[in-house]
């Protein structure tokens, strides 16, 4: 056998992320900062921003995390992370110990994710996809995601980011729910943006808050900031209110998970003893933290039942507890008596006019509460039990059976690698999550320190669980690592097709499975043989591709549209008026396995792109030539930044990546780009100054066909009456 066989290159592995906030955010960034592979991140978000998600996605102040900034690294491992970018980052006044606006840990998370992906392998992409997942469906060895836009990802691994669910509405609220007088404080963006829930309001207005936990605090500390002067009612079952920190001494551990008490009760009367000897009731708290989920998963179910039913309110009041300037807005507030807090059940609500009567029964003493109300705003918090909640990717994943609701009511079951267990009780090889949807079986599993330990983990756990497919330079046939010498046939199909005329390489690509093919800069007079091939290879056209607007031939995607029905793509920023879409730099076209990732090279025209197929084969057009490259003299052409595009992206992908060109005038049909960098005389050796020098002294001729073939290009090759060609 040739020892060529043995000249592999990797296949990229594609990973889908359902979810962009902290925790999803979190995921890309600790694979972008680890892999050593080709690797493909589909980041999925509805939302045009990622990293922020709910809570860090509000633009109110006030809005401080509730855990200092010492202890908010991203990193495990790196536990001055956030302390340091907040240094470098304008807020030198910050210490271990300050609440920072939640707003600028959004920014922190952003920042984090855009270096991991600046930082990362040329052979590692991240493509953040605006989308919502509605469906996944596996097989045997791969996973299929469905977007609402109606595409569909192929992928190895999916990871559910999926983070806190909307509130659910307490019963009695339905009767008004509709009417106005009822906002979600979080899922209709209300604090997000534009605060939408508390809009509208006017200084007399009297609001009810129900529930009085985080989201309650966010609602008041919003109103404060506002300047509301109106009457604050909340009202949630025990009527607590969450307490604020202080700085407290360590605690000695005091609780060994082995001998610990195996009943809510006995835990709760061993926490006890410890805070009638301890200074701050903090600091004992604070010793459980460490070993909070492994107590939770030794308890047997009917005692996590009774920890639920009878100290889960007090714990979270007590473990989750709020900044010192919070807390004084809310002293403040019920000191005045602005802020009335209770502890009940909303019985019944009724629409009187213009506001709402509400009854809520008083809890010990069952008498009744009447208040009249301009608004209500459900305050109660994320939403997680899966057996009710209402989402089309959730009903999905339930029909299917390859989610287990846990039995407590919160989240679904996962293996310890996070791995989602299916109804018969098997761990997914394919599906993970993290955080909340973790909570029935971890408990502690939705704050910060918690996330980034699941996120390193899981992360690892990812990228040692695949094994790369790899091929052989011989034949393009795939191997894989295990089984070097068993070969199939390849998976993608590459056609490379001339016009001599105009010495243009049209480039046929497509998926052997699916058997979807596309066409990269087809030539019109070259239709006819396109149509063949496509027909002989039993090929679905689906899409017609342009590096640039050509000024030396006439594209052929009318003519191919026409008789196939496909869709013509061009760069973004082109001036094209008949293109059924554009594509931006980054972006990526999937043909099943077949992925081809869009890489703006502007210089040769303003708006040229090349195309990265597999991240092995790399489509050129007229930015990068075989010995050479594009001409810069006409169609808004700039020889710096085709410097720049050619030295700064192109040259920084492997060595071995294959460069196949837009033209090329003396036989050539391959390269690569370690080939390029070293032997293109446009560019080695060369600085930037002295090849626009090179390119602005060119003097060549205008091309034959440019006053017919760039307006014709423009209408993607639809041509005029007297240039009308027949195929």
């Amino acid at each position: 056998m040739n020892s060529n066989i043995f000249n592999l290159k990797i296949s990229p592995i594609t990973f889908a992320i359902v979810g962009g906030g902290f925790s999803g955010s979190l995921v890309a960034a600790n694979l972008l900062r680890k892999v050593t592979m080709p690797l493909s991140i589909k980041l999925i978000e509805r939302n045009s921003q990622v990293g922020r998600g709910v809570a860090y996605g509000t633009q109110v102040d006030c809005h401080l995390l509730n855990v200092p900034a010492g202890k908010m690294s991203a990193f495990p491992d790196e536990p001055n992370h956030f302390l340091n970018w907040l240094h470098q980052n304008g807020h030198k006044e910050v210490t271990a110990s300050t609440f920072v606006p939640r707003k600028v840990y959004g920014d922190y998370v952003q920042a984090t994710l855009k270096s991991a992906e600046d930082n990362a392998r040329p052979d590692v992409c991240l493509e953040k996809i605006v989308d919502e997942a509605i469906a996944i469906e596996t097989t045997t060895d791969s996973t299929t995601v469905y977007l609402s836009s109606g595409q569909r990802l192929h992928v190895q691994k999916v990871v559910l980011a999926l983070g806190n669910l909307s509130a659910t509405l307490p019963a009695p609220l339905t009767a008004v729910a509709n009417s106005g007088y009822v906002k979600d404080a979080w899922m209709s963006d209300a604090f997000a943006q534009r605060c939408e829930a508390l809009a509208d309001l006017n200084p007399e207005d009297a609001i009810l808050l129900v529930g009085t936990g985080l989201t309650m605090v966010d609602a008041v500390v919003a109103l404060h900031q506002q300047g509301f002067k109106g009457q604050i009612h909340a009202v949630s079952r025990h009527g607590l209110m969450p307490q604020c920190h202080k700085p407290t001494t360590p605690y000695q551990v005091f609780i060994d998970v082995e001998t610990a008490p195996k009943t809510a009760r006995g835990l709760l009367h061993l926490v006890r003893q410890e805070l009638q000897q301890a200074q701050d009731w903090r600091a004992v708290i604070d010793a459980i933290r460490p070993i909070t989920q492994q107590l939770w998963q030794v308890l047997p179910f009917n005692e996590q039942k009774r920890f639920l039913r009878h100290v889960k309110a007090y714990w979270e009041v007590h473990r989750h507890r709020i900044a010192t300037e919070i807390a004084d807005i809310l002293d403040a507030a019920i000191k005045s008596g602005q802020l009335m807090h209770y502890a009940g059940r909303v019985q019944s609500c009724r629409e009187l006019a213009n506001q709402v009567e509400v009854r809520i029964q008083e809890r010990g003493t069952h008498k009744d509460i009447t208040l009249q109300v301009k608004r209500i705003i459900n305050c109660t918090g994320a939403n997680c039990n899966y057996r009710r909640l209402q989402h089309p990717l959730i009903a999905s994943l339930q029909e299917q059976r390859l989610i287990r609701p846990n039995a407590l009511g919160m989240g679904i079951d996962t293996a310890a690698n996070g791995a989602l267990i299916d109804a018969d009780g098997n761990a997914s090889p394919m599906l993970y999550t993290l955080g909340t949807p973790r909570k029935g079986n971890l408990w502690e599993t939705t704050a910060v320190p918690e996330i980034r330990v699941q996120a390193a983990n899981l992360a690892q756990e990812l990228l040692k669980s695949l094994q790369p497919k790899t091929y052989a330079a011989i034949g393009g046939d795939w191997l894989t690592e295990n089984s070097l010498f068993t070969l199939r046939k390849p998976s993608m199909l590459f056609r490379q097709l001339f016009d001599k005329e105009s010495s243009t390489y049209t480039y046929l690509i497509a998926d052997s499975e699916t058997k979807t093919a596309i066409l990269v800069d087809p030539v019109l007079e070259q239709v006819e043989r396109d149509l063949q091939i496509l027909h002989e290879l039993g090929l679905t056209l689906r899409y017609c591709l342009e590096t640039h607007i050509h000024a030396d031939h006439i594209t052929g995607t009318d003519r191919l549209r026409l008789h196939t029905g496909c869709l013509g793509i061009v760069p973004e920023k082109t001036e094209a008026s008949c293109v059924d879409r554009y594509i931006a730099d980054g972006e990526i076209l999937q043909l099943g396995s077949v992925e081809i990732k869009a890489i703006a090279t502007p210089g040769h025209t303003n708006s040229h792109m090349a195309y990265l197929v597999n991240y092995t084969h790399l489509l050129t057009g007229d930015a990068l030539f075989i010995r050479g490259c594009g001409r810069t003299d006409f169609q808004f052409g700039d020889a710096g930044l085709l410097y720049d595009a050619v030295t700064q992206k192109l040259f920084t992908l492997p060595d071995d990546t294959l460069v196949y060109p837009g033209h090329d005038y003396q036989g050539r049909t391959v390269s690569t780009i370690g080939e390029e960098k070293r032997w293109n005389p446009r560019f080695a050796g060369r600085s930037r100054s002295q090849f626009i020098e090179l390119m602005n002294n060119l003097n060549l001729p205008m091309p034959k066909k440019m006053l017919e073939a760039v307006p014709a290009n423009q209408h993607c090759g639809r041509v005029l009456m007297a240039l009308d060609y027949q195929i």
